[in-house]
């Protein structure tokens, strides 16, 4: 098996994972969704930046999130122009059902493989996204 079938399998696999991954949402709510439920409140810059998407991105985004009652926005009082985003307990909630339900199908996924093959993919994983932020890429 070369490299091109290896790549092609990997696309493979995370196409069929896709459905696991946003619930209904853009890309970019889910994922500033899982951020702040990791890294806590944040300003819509600092997102944009952490998250690698414009500011007018991540407004967009968080407008829609505050729409839908996952998250709040509030300005700063020392800075009225930064705006300040957290998750609601509604937000919280709802992320930590999507990652519970996420990570279940996951773990029956990885039943079909022995304890074993459970360690060498895990070896072979980390390898690979070392190797990936080595190379500039990010999440």
């Amino acid at each position: 098996m070369g490299p091109e079938r290896l790549a092609e399998d990997l696309l493979t696999l995370a196409r069929k994972l896709r459905p696991l991954r946003h619930h209904g949402m853009t890309p970019q709510q889910y994922w500033l969704l899982r951020h702040l439920r990791r890294s806590g409140p944040r300003s819509i810059g600092e997102l944009a930046d952490e998250l690698g998407v414009t500011t007018g991105s991540a407004t967009m985004a968080c407008k829609r999130l505050e729409k839908d009652g996952l998250v709040v926005r509030e300005r700063q009082a020392d800075d009225e122009r930064k705006v300040q985003v957290a998750l609601t307990d509604q937000g919280r909630a709802q992320i930590d059902t999507w990652l519970q339900h996420r990570l279940d199908a996951l773990t029956a996924l990885l039943d079909v493989l022995d304890q074993q093959e459970q360690q060498e993919l895990q070896r072979l994983l980390e390898r690979l996204i070392e190797a990936a932020e080595e190379q500039g890429f990010k999440a």
